[in-house]
């Protein structure tokens, strides 16, 4: 996300963080009109005619969604080593309750006013205006309508960056940019199935509980790292006045805390090996929350949508490192499993 002058206290120099990323990047935001999208040439969507849905029927997580909860799990245990610690310093009497009550929390993080708090302060999210819901709500109900779910369930909130996309976060937000509210509507509608399917099958959810358990050995790191410059950058200057000792103290000293950051984090040694295995399952997410979308009959506009991206784009090209790492599938790869 992009700064905004704080209005919660916090530095405006300091980088906001990401929204989740969204399966809808336009490759270039800066040329709507090299889409390829012709209003006119949207296929009408066809969709089952059964009252039940297949979707309706798998609802509930699938196996991206369980893959998800275990690999959150390393991350997890040294957050509640980190907060162990805390409680100990902090409460050395009952220094369990803090570590309780952080585990816990998860579950206030679910609540519909969490998820509100942030959308608007996280992720820069604002509610629809009269005129964005014009177009915004007829294609939700027409969504929600078709796979039986209760549209009021879910709250819908503009995203405030200038690429073509479009959001599903924590139990209840989904998100689109402006640039997404000006597609055809079965095009706006097929964007927002695929952002219902991610809700039905619990990769949103999922997703946050991931972050929100996984901050406090984030902020271990981010704290420790801190640290670590300011030593290495008190060691260089003593190094530039003869203090050759002060500049190896220093770096010991460095590498202790990073020793001490390995103990509490062990996982950070599973990097290599668990990034690429972490990319997939979000990447099977992907696949899954467009068969969702498919199954409700808007495979068709789906894959008109991803092909003119590519023909924006000038065709996707990704180093084969890229694409092991990569948290969303390419376009091609989406319309050929669409295809299949």
């Amino acid at each position: 996300m992009d700064t905004r002058p704080p209005q919660d206290g916090r530095d405006p120099r300091a980088p906001r963080p990401r929204p989740p990323r969204g399966p809808f990047d336009a490759p270039d935001p800066e040329a709507p009109t090299q889409l390829g999208i012709d209003p006119d040439a949207v296929p009408r969507i066809r969709r089952p005619r059964t009252k039940v849905l297949p979707v309706e029927q798998r609802r509930g997580p699938d196996l991206a969604a369980y893959l998800g909860l275990a690999l959150m799990v390393p991350a997890s245990i040294s957050s509640l080593v980190v907060m162990a610690l805390i409680g100990s310093i902090a409460w050395p009497a009952q220094a369990w309750v803090i570590p309780v009550l952080w585990v816990v929390s998860g579950a206030v993080v679910l609540i519909p006013a969490f998820d509100s708090l942030l959308a608007r302060r996280l992720f820069s999210m604002r509610e629809p205006s009269a005129r964005d819901l014009q177009r915004l709500e007829p294609a939700w109900q027409s969504v929600c309508r078709t796979a039986g779910v209760n549209p009021d369930r879910y709250r819908l909130w503009i995203e405030g960056s200038q690429g073509l996309n479009a959001f599903a976060a924590g139990g209840r937000t989904v998100a689109v940019t402006r640039r997404a509210l000006e597609l055809p509507p079965p095009m706006l509608e097929a964007v927002l199935a695929h952002e219902l399917g991610h809700h039905v099958h619990g990769h949103a959810r999922v997703s946050l509980l991931g972050w929100w358990y996984s901050l406090p050995a984030r902020g271990a790191i981010l704290l420790v790292g801190l640290v670590a410059k300011g030593i290495l950058a008190v060691g260089r200057s003593f190094s530039r006045h003869g203090g050759a000792a002060v500049a190896l103290a220093s770096v010991l000293l460095v590498l202790l805390l990073a020793a001490a950051v390995v103990f509490l984090n062990p996982w950070l040694l599973l990097i290599p090996v668990m990034a690429p295995v972490m990319a997939a399952v979000a990447r099977a997410g992907e696949y899954r929350a467009d068969q969702a979308a498919a199954s409700l009959g808007y495979g068709v506009a789906l894959q008109d949508l991803l092909k003119g991206w590519v023909a924006g784009s000038g065709g996707e090209k990704r180093t084969w490192r890229a694409r092991v790492l990569a948290s969303h599938p390419a376009a091609v790869d989406r319309v050929r499993r669409l295809r299949g």
